[in-house]
């Protein structure tokens, strides 16, 4: 810095790292620039409060409940699952495991069920109050209301996959009403609309994005009066599936803690705490409806199932009443006969057990031929029939599960996306299981059925006096009591349908209403400002005093001095070169003994200016009658033949006995070196010199390398030349 202008205190280095009192002479020395940078930071951090987004945290804290745990039966079937071999009834339990907080959290945050809650929410569409610079969120406060038709809304997110369409309104209102600049944007194109001016709203302004209609919000007194006067107003009406995506990205929904696996909380990081809340209220609401509509969905394909069974049912027992009747007008009798009371008692009870056995073989049939019908593998499979063996159950539960996380997904991904073909392998792979435990449970009945019937057969065969017509009867008896007793059974899995889609009941609970986290607002103004004024004083310190204390080159002939105990032979100026080098010259025969002839030029850079002080000093030399023989050790400056190396020169016996020579026939010899920075050349030199003159150029040597030469043994007698 220039000492006038600012008057920095340049003060010595000792050996501490850090002194306080030099820090406190420096802070002293230049306090109006530690003043004028706090006055600046402070002003800096005004501005950046003024223009910058103000945030604020809203959380919630949600309950979710699990409606797929069904008690015992449910854990049976989960403990099957894991006794299946080679690892097949750990990778469905771990399925059916998936609604787990990761699993919840990926359909709350689904683009599909955000996109929903913006568009219910009319959150597409932004109200900006522009003043001074500055731009205001508005929700439920904006003067008015900019509405795009439902059509061209639902074709901003048809188009956004190729083309991004936005519409931008500047609405200004003055004393003639008010005036309306629209601006249409695709990509990265904006095209300015002509500017519309209405007396009083409502207004209708069409463009090739849509119908816009514009009108005047009915505001409270208290949040219209801001509004009285005149205000510009900025509107973007954006694709609904574009604001879903910054929404999902200042989301979080996480459990409390890893042990709490029922409990999350939802936050959302937002301009506006009135926002902020009625997202988080709308999206767990979406999340509720989506739960619902789920498990509508296989009580209303249960129902489907058992509507048509009815009518195929209600169908066969009309044939059987007509073949009961018939057989009783041709054989001409009204009731049975029976020969024995015992006979009778045991062949009713086999009976009965017969019927029993053919009801639920027969609803066997109807589920064998919807689940082996291929049609029906992405479909859901009815649960609530009653004639699952304990196999078939937990299969069929986990295959609806697995049909409903796959169509979730096909809502926002392709059929060809890991997730879905990871759901669709597994479904795949769990459906011949299915089949396999269904043929299981009814070759089981079967099997019961056939020990009955062996049993009833043997009490027929008693009754072999009985007429032939008694047996008729007692057939189509048993068969008009099966299917009756499967119409009963059909009527009443109807009414259990019909009120599971009657019972509505959410899966996720709000027991924390959503409300701004305390200490959540970004920028906090007090933290900034503290911050502002103490970086205001810790900049300009910190400079100061680290020009001081990181300087790593030599500029004065003090710092030189501070950083070697060497002898400083001379201070070599254009204006006194020289003069200087007869100074050089006095000082190196005072500092050298007799014998002392080799004088190696040495220096940390190239252009230090080390073949300068060897020509002068040579021609010095020479000029108070000493012969001098000056020798070029730069062999990196010199073209060489192929295979030759400027170090294997230096090092060669040639090289050795031409120093030798010069030595033997000259007062004195110089060698000229090339740097020490780039090359080690410098050093082989040193073997035959006998003192090393080492040229600082000022401003451009490090003090580190003037500083190695304290304790440098491989270079002989070293002397400081000082070139400025």
């Amino acid at each position: 810095m220039n000492e006038n202008s600012n008057k920095v205190v340049k003060l010595k280095e000792e050996e501490s790292a850090f002194d306080f009192r030099q820090l406190g002479l420096l802070c002293l020395s230049n306090w109006y620039w530690i003043l004028g940078s706090m006055v600046a930071c402070v002003l800096i951090a005004g501005i950046y409060l003024w223009f910058a987004t103000s945030t604020v945290t809203v959380t919630g804290k949600m309950e979710i409940i699990d409606k797929s745990k069904k008690g015992s039966g449910m854990s049976a079937g989960l403990a099957m699952l894991n006794s299946l071999p080679m690892g097949l009834g750990s990778s469905l339990g771990g399925a059916m495991g998936a609604s787990s907080i990761d699993a919840e959290k990926e359909i709350i945050l689904s683009n599909s069920l955000v996109t929903n809650v913006v568009k219910d929410l009319g959150l597409y569409t932004e109200y900006r109050l522009s003043k001074w610079g500055r731009k205001t969120l508005l929700y439920q406060n904006s003067p008015v209301e900019v509405s795009l038709d439902a059509a061209h809304v639902a074709w901003l997110d048809t188009e956004l996959p190729l083309y991004f369409h936005q519409i931008k309104l500047t609405i200004s209102k003055g004393a003639d009403g008010y005036t309306v600049e629209p601006t249409l944007v695709e990509g990265k194109e904006e095209t300015d609309l002509p500017e519309q001016t209405f007396a009083t709203l409502p207004a209708t302004i069409k463009t090739e994005a849509g119908t816009l209609t514009i009108k005047e919000n009915k505001l409270p007194a208290r949040l219209a009066k801001p509004y009285e006067g005149s205000y510009t107003l900025k509107v973007t009406i954006t694709p609904p599936t574009q604001v879903a995506k910054a929404f999902i990205d200042r989301t979080t929904f996480e459990a409390p803690s890893k042990k709490v696996t029922n409990m999350a909380n939802i936050s959302l990081t937002d301009e506006n705490v009135l926002r902020g809340i009625d997202y988080v209220n709308a999206l767990v609401d979406a999340y509720n409806q989506r739960a619902n509509d789920e498990k509508n969905a296989e009580a209303r394909k249960t129902d489907e199932f058992v509507n048509a069974r009815l009518a195929m049912v209600d169908a066969e027992l009309g044939s059987s009443d007509a073949a009961w009747e018939n057989s009783k007008k041709n054989f001409q009798i009204t009731d049975p006969q029976v020969d024995a009371e015992e006979v009778m008692t045991k062949k009713g009870e086999y009976e009965a057990q017969m019927v029993s056995f053919g009801t639920q073989i027969q609803l066997q049939d109807y589920l064998n031929e919807y689940i082996n019908n291929p049609a029906n593998l992405y479909e859901l499979i009815p649960v609530n029939v009653g004639v699952y063996g304990g196999d078939a159950l937990p299969m069929v539960s986990q295959h609806n599960a697995l049909i409903n996380q796959r169509r979730e997904l096909l809502k926002s991904v392709s059929e060809k996306s890991p997730m879905v073909q990871k759901l669709t392998q597994s479904i795949q792979e769990l459906h011949p299981n299915i089949q396999t435990a269904m043929k299981r449970d009814r070759q089981s009945l079967m099997i019961k059925k056939n020990t009955v019937e062996s049993q009833y057969n043997k009490y027929m065969g008693r009754v072999s006096s009985a007429p032939k017509q008694e047996r008729v009867l007692t057939e189509i008896g048993r068969q008009r009591e099966i299917k009756q007793a499967v119409f009963l059974l059909m009527l009443q899995k109807r009414e259990e349908t019909a009120m599971e889609l009657a019972n509505i009941t959410d899966k996720g609970k709000l027991i924390d209403p959503p409300a701004p986290e305390p200490g959540s607002n970004k920028p906090q103004k007090k933290m900034v400002l503290l911050v502002a004024l103490f970086l205001g004083a810790l900049i300009p310190v910190g400079i100061l005093y680290l020009l001081q204390m990181l300087k790593t080159k030599i500029d004065t002939r003090q710092e030189l001095e501070s950083a070697t105990k060497l002898p400083i032979l001379a201070e070599l100026t254009p204006a006194t070169a020289d003069e200087a080098i007869r100074t050089l010259r006095t000082n190196l025969l005072l500092n050298i003994k007799e014998n002392q002839k080799v004088l190696l030029i040495a220096s940390a850079n190239k252009g230090d200016g080390k073949s300068f002080v060897a020509k002068k000093l040579e021609e010095s030399i020479v000029a108070i009658g000493k012969s001098v023989a000056l020798i070029n050790g730069d062999m990196r400056s010199l073209s060489l033949s192929k295979g030759q190396h400027a170090a294997d020169i230096l090092a060669s016996p040639a090289f050795a006995k031409e120093v030798a020579t010069a030595k033997s026939s000259n007062d004195f010899v110089i060698l000229d070196s090339p740097a020490m920075g780039e090359y080690n050349d410098a050093l082989q030199l040193a073997s035959y010199a006998d003192a090393t003159l080492y040229v600082v150029k000022a401003g451009k040597t490090q003090k580190a390398d003037v500083e190695t030469l304290n304790s440098n043994n491989n270079i002989p007698n070293p002397l400081i030349v000082f070139n400025v």
